[in-house]
C-alpha cells in the first residue's frame, strides 16, 4: 500500500511517499515499518501504543486520530495535526495544552481526610476523568481559532471532574474557569464526535457553561454564526 506522509522540515512542509506491506496494521505500525525498514529520519511520536498516553495524536485521510488504534487497509496519507505548532515532521508542540491546564488552575486540592465514593458518584466524573489529553478536541475545534483565550475542550473536560467531584477540597472551582471564556464554545460537537475515548467533550462543557452561568460568573454569549451578517 502506498503512504504518504507529510513532514515538517526546515521551516517547510513536504511530502514523502513509501510503500509498505501495511494492510490491516495500525497507523502506528505502520509509522515504525518506514522508520526501521525504510527512512530511519521520519519523527513522530509514541509512547504507551495502547490509546492511553494520547500522543501519537495525527491526521489519517484527513481525520484525526490516535496512531495507535487506528488500523488501515488501503493508501493512505498521514499529517501532523491542525493548529499545534510542528517541530519536525508529525511531531507538534504540546506545551499549550499544558499552559490552558495552568491557567485554569486544572488540579484537585485533596481533603485531610478520604471520602469514599459510591459507584452512582463516580460515574458522574467517569467521563472526565478517562480524558487522556491527547489533544485530539483541540484540534478540530473552531473556537480555537476565534478567540485565543478559550481555555481548549480538554481544559474543560478535565476540569469537570475537579469542579464536581466531591473530594476536592475547594468547592469554588468554577471561578478557577472564568478566564478561559468558557462561552466562546459553539456547541458543534466536533470535540465529542472525535474524541476517541468518548469522553463528551461538549456534554462537560455545556454543564460547566450552565453552571458558571447559574452563578453570574459569566454571561452566556449570544451565537448567530454568521448566519444573520450582512
Amino acid at each position: 500500500m502506498k503512504v504518504k506522509v507529510k513532514r515538517f522540515k526546515d521551516g517547510n512542509f513536504v511530502w514523502s511517499e513509501y510503500e509498505v506491506d501495511g494492510e490491516g496494521r495500525t497507523v502506528l505500525e505502520i509509522l515504525q515499518r518506514i522508520k526501521e525498514e525504510i527512512d530511519p529520519t521520519l519523527s513522530y511520536r509514541a509512547m504507551c501504543r495502547a490509546g492511553i498516553c494520547g500522543t501519537c495524536a495525527v491526521k489519517v485521510n484527513g481525520e484525526h486520530k490516535l496512531a495507535c488504534n487506528t488500523r488501515v487497509y488501503d493508501d493512505i496519507t498521514i499529517e501532523p495535526v491542525d493548529i499545534a505548532t510542528p517541530i519536525k515532521d508529525l511531531v507538534v508542540d504540546h506545551e499549550f495544552i499544558y499552559e490552558k491546564l495552568k491557567k485554569g488552575k486544572v488540579w484537585f486540592d485533596p481533603l485531610p481526610t478520604n471520602i469514599p465514593l459510591k459507584p452512582d458518584e463516580l460515574k458522574n466524573t467517569e467521563k472526565s476523568w478517562d480524558c487522556i489529553l491527547c489533544g485530539i478536541c483541540n484540534y478540530v475545534c473552531p473556537a480555537i481559532q476565534e478567540d485565543k483565550n478559550f481555555g481548549l475542550p480538554s481544559t474543560f473536560t478535565k476540569a469537570y471532574g475537579v469542579v464536581f467531584d466531591k473530594r476536592n477540597a475547594n468547592k469554588e472551582k468554577l471561578k478557577d474557569l472564568v478566564p478561559l471564556n468558557i462561552q466562546s464554545c459553539t456547541h458543534c460537537k466536533n470535540c465529542t464526535f472525535s474524541c476517541p475515548k468518548d469522553c463528551t467533550p461538549e456534554f462537560l462543557i455545556t454543564i460547566l457553561e450552565n453552571n458558571m452561568v447559574r452563578y453570574g460568573l459569566i454571561s452566556r454569549k449570544e451565537q448567530d454564526f454568521g448566519f444573520l451578517g450582512f
